[in-house]
């Protein structure tokens, strides 16, 4: 007998959890997003999309640190975003430059569309001398892409 009801609230538990079931999100109430276009035309990177790889780091930053789940369309929370320029700055310090790339991006709140916003987000990463090409380099292309999604999350979960 225990065995059995154990079995029914493991049945059920597995019910809930599952993503494919269409049953699941009025029962926890899940929350969705959706990542639209993110356009990097004007940021030049041979043989790499900063915005696909935002986008992918972004979705799985979401799926770890959040309930909520990814929809293609009709999401309640929906981002698109252009990656608008970067600059190469240098500081007193020869041996070190820094660069900063401004990212717009748009959220659409269709909950609550008085939340909707659009911000200007910039990101400054230091590279040593040697580095001509710093977007050409993995590491610091990785830390713009980690400091966008952190300040991405913190902008819309403290709102939520």
């Amino acid at each position: 007998m225990v065995y059995k009801n154990i079995f029914i609230i493991f049945l059920f538990y597995v019910f809930l959890n599952n993503s494919h079931c269409h049953y699941t999100p009025f029962l926890l109430d899940k929350k969705t997003i959706e990542i639209g276009n993110f356009s990097d035309n004007n940021i030049n990177i041979s043989g790499k999309s900063i915005s696909f790889e935002f986008k992918k780091k972004f979705e799985n930053f979401i799926l770890k640190h959040t309930p909520w789940n990814f929809v293609k369309k009709g999401g309640n929370i929906h981002l698109s975003g252009d990656f608008i320029d970067y600059k190469i700055i240098k500081k007193r310090n020869p041996k070190l430059k820094f660069i900063k790339m401004t990212v717009k991006i748009y959220c659409k709140d269709n909950l609550n569309p008085e939340k909707n916003w659009e911000k200007y987000f910039d990101i400054v990463e230091s590279f040593s001398q040697q580095d001509n090409f710093p977007l050409e380099n993995y590491l610091i292309t990785e830390k713009i892409i980690n400091n966008l999604v952190s300040q991405l999350y913190n902008k819309i979960f403290n709102n939520w």
